[in-house]
Formats: C-alpha cells, structure tokens, sequence
C-alpha cells in the first residue's frame, strides 16, 4: 500500500465519485458549499487531494498550512473499501510528507446525547490510534460543536484563533467566527 496525493481537478478520472463522496462523508454544516467548492477546484485549490493506491481510487483530503500547522479539514476514505486500514496509511503518508509539522483536525465532539454516538466514538478512537490527542480544545462553529485533535505537540487557543483568521480570510471568517472554548 502506497498512498499517493493527487490535486484534486475536473480532469480527473473520479472527479464525479470524489464529490459524492464528499457530499456522502460531510453534513451540510460542515462542508463548503458545492459551487463554491467548484469555484476553488477551477483556480486550483492548493491542499484538495484524491488519494490513490496506485492506480486504486481511495479517497479524498483537503489540508490547509498555517506555519507549522497542517490543518486537515476533510479526509474520507471510500465507503467500499473502509476497514482496510487505508485511514492508517493516509495518516502515515500525512505524517511522511510532513515531518516537522503539527497535524490538527476537528472531529464532532463526542455527546452522549447524539444521535450517531457510536460513531463518534470510533471517529476519535481511529485517531487516537493513529496518534492525535486532544488539545483540550473545542471549536463551535455556526451549527456544530467539534473538538480539536492534535499530533506533534499542542497548541495555544490563541493559535487556534490566528489559524482560523489566517485560514477563513476576511470575508469568510467575518461570517463564520468559529469560537475556540477550553474542554
């Protein structure tokens, strides 16, 4: 298994799986609106991967950097190959091309009164195993509460907040202001 990085363009082979499954993995809430994603993908958005086996379509991730952050927004695997261990193989393949860097990412906070709780657990689980703990953080966007998951030392809130601003620019960030809460 070798994990390979493709950006992400209308003129890939999966282009049509790889927003389904975007649209399939990620609530409304949490993902960029469809055309808006379009817009972005057209001028070449840096960070937005279809992840290869070889020649084997797996999935897709969309990273961000801020400093010595890589900020890992998306990542889901293909529903007919999940439980295979490709999750894994993403994270080291993350963990190869960024050697120096702090990884973060969100996942929903972890609620017993939620509807998919189960899920949740085995989401943080995955990533525990694959080395992330929490930075005892949680960040409250608009319509979700998710936790902040960190690999490669910690953070600062106020790291957090200047990623967010640096990440979401003016125009976005003015609308969305994700607010960073002590755990």
């Amino acid at each position: 298994m070798s994990i390979n990085f493709r950006p992400f363009n209308k003129s890939d082979g999966n282009y049509s799986k790889v927003i389904e499954l975007y649209k399939e993995a990620f609530p409304g809430a949490q993902r960029i609106p469809t055309f808006l994603l379009r817009f972005k993908l057209r001028k070449g958005k840096k960070g937005f991967s279809v992840l290869y086996d070889g020649e084997e379509w797996i999935g897709l991730i969309y990273l961000t950097q801020y400093r010595d952050i890589v900020f890992v927004q998306f990542l889901a695997v293909s529903e007919s190959i999940r439980s295979k261990g490709y999750g894994s193989k993403v994270m080291d393949a993350l963990g190869d091309l960024y050697p120096e860097k702090r990884m973060v990412l969100n996942i929903e906070e972890v609620n017993e009164q939620a509807r998919n709780y189960r899920q949740r657990i085995k989401r943080k689980a995955f990533y525990e195993k694959n080395g992330f703990i929490s930075t005892g953080y949680l960040v409250k966007e608009p319509d979700q509460m998710q936790e902040m998951l960190i690999r490669g030392g910690s953070i600062s809130k106020e790291e957090i907040e200047l990623m967010y601003k640096e990440l979401l620019g003016n125009i976005i960030g003015s609308l969305i202001r994700p607010r960073v809460i002590k755990a």
